[in-house]
Order: C-alpha cells, then structure tokens, then sequence
C-alpha cells in the first residue's frame, strides 16, 4: 500500500511539472507571436509611411520643376495647387525678383554752398570760380556795401545764384535789441536789395546763427517774426570754421567741408565771404572737386523746395 501511495504522489508531481512546462511553452509561443505580431505591424506601417513620403517627395519634385519651368518661361504665377492645403491657407507669398531702382529712384545727397557777410573784395573770385565749375550757390548778404559797391549784389543775382538776407548792419547790439529793431534792420536790407536786383529775398541766416547766445530777447520771437512775414530762415550742419581765424589755411577748410558730408542728406555748408577771407577762396576749387567726385550728390542753390537746417 505504501509503494502505491508512493507511487501516485510521483505521478501527481510529475502531472505537475508537465503543466507548468506546457504553460511556460506556451506562453512563449504566444509571445513570440504576439512580438512577431507587432513587428510586422511596425514595418508594416512603416513601410506605408515610407511610400507616402517618396509619393509626396515626387510630388513636390514636380511641382518645383514645373514653377522653375514657369518662371524660366516668364510666365510664372502662383495658386493653391502649388503648395500643401495648410501652407495655402497661410497666403504664404512667393517673392519676384525686384527690377534695378531706376535713376529717378536713386537717393541724390544735396549739398548748398552759402557764403555769408559778402559782398566784398572777394566776392568776384569766388563767382569765377562757381563759374568755372558751373555751380550755382547762396550769398547771405548784409548791407554795408550797400552805397560803395551796389553792382556786387547785382552780378550775385545775375549769375543764377540765391541771394540771401544777413541783417543791414551785421551789428549783434541793434538788431538783437528787440522785435522792432530787428524788423527795421530787415526791412531796410530787403527793400535795397528788392530796388537793386528787381527780386524780393525771402531766406535769411541769423547773424551768429538762430541759436546765437547775444541775442537780449528770445530768438524764438524774431523766429517766429521772419515765419510771420514769409521769410525762411536756415543755419548750417556743416561749417568750414573759416571764421574762426582770419588765414586758416585752405586745406582745413576743405577737410572741415567734405570730411562729413557722407552723414547728412542736405548739407548746408557755412563759408564766408570776407575780405580776409582768402584762403576761402583759395579752398573752394578743392571743395567743389571733391563734393562732385562723390557719387550721387549734387550742389544746388537755396530755393523755396530746399529742407530748411534749423539748430
């Protein structure tokens, strides 16, 4: 009895180990598949994304091809079916090439040569030399040449070129005493030259300049009082500094003339027409030279289109 209990408890523990190994098998079985399930699944979908992406490629392939056609042939426009739906709706915007600026559409610098406190001894030199080069400039005369020398007003307008107001007297300590004193000072300088030259100037530059510090009333009034009576006034950005002393020698007022000129659109060039004022002279065939040798810039006089240069 003993041997065949034995016996049985062998056979339930081997039924046993039989159980558990088929599961193992299967489960192994079941998992392989299930992993060779999934693989192919994984390359089957990959492969379907790889075809789509090579039918997409040759597609935009002949779209390029065709729109590089189309704009070899001149004929080039764009529509939706160029472009994937979700780029179209972006109204995304092929450029066209921009056509070269015509020579109308090319910037010009403007450069104006004024001459201020003339006439003088020197004011003929200096109408030889802008007729030379055939340049026109503007003188901002005063008046104390008035009754000595009215033919050098005559022969500045004559020439073509603007004749500017600098007060009658060029004395700070009258026309800058008040609203009054300045208009009689300007009204006697306008009116000499309206029966001199049979033209009504209508530009004037403040002795000192508008910012001037002498000045014992606001120059913000005579400011407002030459806007008033239709006059235009105009400083200078560019200054040659050849009043600073009387022989500054020609080579400084040149480079003090164009070594800037590059940074403004309209250069208003401060000189002087003096009679110690040689070496003006003597530099302005230099700086006309060298203001023409610069590309796009040209020299004109002051007219009423001119930007006005305030400080």
């Amino acid at each position: 009895m003993a041997v065949a209990a034995q016996k049985k408890a062998a056979d339930a523990a081997r039924r046993k180990r039989i159980n558990r190994l088929k599961k193992i098998i299967i489960g192994t079985v079941l998992a392989a598949i299930l992993i060779s399930v999934s693989m192919s699944i994984v390359c089957g979908f990959l492969v379907w994304k790889i075809a789509g992406l090579k039918e997409e490629l040759r597609e935009s392939e002949a779209r390029c091809e065709t729109l590089l056609e189309a704009m070899a042939d001149g004929n080039f426009h764009l529509d939706d079916d160029y472009f994937p739906e979700e780029i179209a709706e972006e109204e995304v915007e092929i450029p066209v090439p921009e056509e070269p600026a015509s020579v109308d559409e090319i910037h010009t610098r403007k450069v104006y040569l004024t001459f201020d406190d003339g006439p003088s001894e020197n004011t003929r030199a200096i109408l030889d030399v802008l007729k030379e080069y055939d340049v026109k400039a503007t003188f901002f005369v005063t008046g104390q040449q008035a009754l000595s020398h009215p033919e050098r007003y005559r022969e500045i307008a004559a020439e073509g070129h603007t004749l500017g107001m600098h007060s009658y007297s060029h004395k700070y300590s009258e026309i800058y005493e008040s609203v009054d004193s300045f208009g009689e000072d300007l009204l006697m300088l306008q009116s000499f030259l309206e029966d001199t030259t049979g033209s009504t100037p209508v530009f004037y530059r403040f002795p000192g300049g508008s910012s001037n510090t002498v000045s014992e009333m606001p120059m913000s009034q005579l400011c407002d009082y030459l806007t008033d009576n239709g006059i235009t006034y105009f400083d200078w950005n560019v200054s040659s500094k050849d009043a600073v002393s009387p022989m500054r020698p020609a080579q400084e007022i040149v480079r003090n003339c164009t070594q800037n000129l590059e940074n403004f659109d309209n250069a208003v060039i401060l000189l002087h027409d003096a009679a110690n004022k040689t070496s003006t002279v003597d530099a302005l065939p230099e700086i006309i030279e060298s203001i023409q040798a610069m590309d796009n810039t040209e020299i004109l006089p002051i007219t009423e289109e001119t930007v006005a240069i305030h400080h």
